[in-house]
């Protein structure tokens, strides 16, 4: 190769991308900074087919916030989506980004009352349970994940 040319990427750094989980009743799946949810969408339809358009409407309500407000958002940003289905009628889904973009915040995510229309109510009205955890390297937030489990009994 000579200096002009680039190396194709390499299969761990193409986008979107199944991750590969130690539980058979774990499925993931690892996007990029981009705003193409096609694959999250048929991931979703293949991860819970019976349920995959409440799960997709979730995922990506999580996820484009994670793009407007985290460092998930910025060229070379993540999100990691993992649902876990090892409480067969209670799945539970974690959508983690990079942490804030502000090294010096504490950026978490809130509900607000008085917006009916707002992710977190769309995300709160879909499931029966949402929490958000942080990881903190010392200094800030590396990484921010929220955890919503749907109810598989009920029609919501």
């Amino acid at each position: 190769m000579n200096g002009t040319q680039q190396r194709p990427p390499a299969p761990q750094d193409r986008y979107p991308r199944r991750l590969r989980l130690e539980h058979p009743t774990q499925h993931g799946i690892l996007l990029d900074h981009t705003r193409d949810y096609r694959p999250l969408t048929n991931w979703c339809r293949s991860a819970l087919p019976s349920h995959g358009a409440r799960l997709a409407k979730v995922a990506r309500l999580l996820i484009e916030n994670s793009h407007q407000h985290s460092r998930s958002g910025l060229p070379g940003g993540t999100v990691r989506v993992v649902l876990d289905q090892s409480r067969h009628l209670l799945p539970h889904l974690f959508v983690t980004d990079q942490g804030p973009l502000e090294a010096n915040t504490i950026d978490y995510p809130r509900l607000n009352a008085r917006d009916p229309r707002s992710g977190l109510a769309v995300v709160e009205k879909l499931s029966v349970y949402w929490d958000f955890s942080w990881d903190w390297d010392g200094h800030r937030i590396k990484s921010t994940t929220m955890q919503v489990v749907f109810d598989l009994t009920a029609d919501r």
